[in-house]
């Protein structure tokens, strides 16, 4: 722990995994550079670590939060060789690699090759029991879907009440992209279950371009995302080089449900993470547990009857108990409803658009 007394002092609010991989983070750019810096971690709780964890429940280990991250995103697998614990990354085993759904009172298997919104296969759609007659040809009618026109868009931009944040295209909910393009019935039997079990979310309520962008992409430049995967498979049996965004991924043909090649886990669950960051905390930061936050200020926007425990300058935090230090520097490493609490003071629109996720 460095305890220069000209140390930068930095308050990381929350102790879960961004928080802890925000303080990892401070301390490694810090030493980069050369500098000397003082890095608080106040976790409300009474341990770190958030929502993540590893429970062992028999001969199993199980993850009660998140169990795996994406490997074609690469900030998880460089906090890991980061932290040393590279060697126990562990991919998905391709011999379990499917998803079930829910249908009648039994476990009906997802089609294979269906990938969350499309089907990359189509007889396996056709012959599962998932589907009516009509369900199936309403699917399989997406090929004839036109794509969001481009003129109402357009004429959007053009319209003096337009918001000047708005893109050529604009954005729509998952389910409202999934039942234009498919059906309701494929919609509700299948779809609706596979992103619900990602998101833990209403899909009515889900931005399509924040959550799976790829789609988007590929109506935009084909106009059916069921024409995509044909004109991908004949420039793949061409052996021409691939530019239709499909993604990437060993296994997005044949696998059903998400993209398991893309996933990782660790040997001894997501704790392995959990104990590397908070070994890396208690070794390089002030750890406070039980101490929560209830607003970050601006030193002349204290509240009222609050007791100053630091001096002057920098960003105030006033913790519940209406004490409050000053640091130079703040992370908010928080849920965005939390968030949206604790800088209501200090940015009412920022708090505002936070408060709206």
């Amino acid at each position: 722990m460095d305890n220069h007394p000209t140390s930068r002092r930095i308050a990381v609010i929350g102790g879960g995994l961004a928080g802890l991989a925000a303080g990892h983070r401070l301390h490694e750019l810090a030493k980069e550079q050369g500098r000397s810096i003082d890095v608080t971690i106040l976790e409300a709780g009474s341990r770190l670590g958030g929502v993540i964890g590893t429970e062992r429940i028999g001969e199993y280990l199980v993850d009660v939060g998140a169990d795996s991250f994406l490997t074609n995103k690469p900030g998880a697998v460089s906090l890991c060789r980061r932290l040393g614990i590279a060697d126990r990354l562990v991919p998905t085993d391709p011999r379990f690699r499917g998803a079930f759904v829910l249908y009648d009172g039994r476990p009906v298997p997802v089609p294979e090759g269906f990938q969350l919104l499309s089907p990359t296969a189509l007889w396996p759609v056709i012959t599962s029991p998932l589907f009516s007659v009509w369900g199936k040809l309403r699917l399989l009618m997406e090929f004839f879907v036109p794509r969001r026109g481009l003129s109402a868009d357009l004429s959007r931009l053009n319209d003096s009440q337009a918001s000047a944040a708005e893109s050529p295209l604009t954005d729509e909910s998952l389910a409202d992209f999934a039942r234009r393009r498919f059906g309701r019935e494929a919609f509700e039997r299948l779809i609706q279950p596979l992103v619900g079990g990602i998101y833990t979310a209403d899909p009515d309520r889900l931005s399509l371009a924040a959550t799976m962008p790829r789609f988007l992409e590929m109506e935009r430049a084909y106009g059916s995302l069921i024409r995509t995967t044909l004109m991908k498979r004949r420039v793949q049996t061409a052996g021409k080089p691939r530019s239709i965004p499909m993604g990437e991924g060993s296994d997005q043909d044949t696998s059903s449900g998400a993209r398991y090649g893309l996933f990782a886990g660790l040997a001894g669950g997501m704790d392995d993470l959990m104990d590397a960051l908070r070994e890396r905390a208690h070794s390089n930061c002030h750890v406070r547990l039980n101490r929560p936050v209830a607003a970050v200020t601006q030193p002349d926007c204290r509240p009222a009857g609050s007791r100053r425990e630091t001096t002057p300058s920098g960003y105030d935090i006033t913790f519940s108990d209406g004490t409050y230090e000053t640091f130079a520097a703040v992370v908010v490493a928080t849920s965005a409803i939390k968030a949206a609490t604790v800088l209501k003071n200090l940015d009412p629109d920022l708090s505002s658009g936070l408060s709206g996720i």
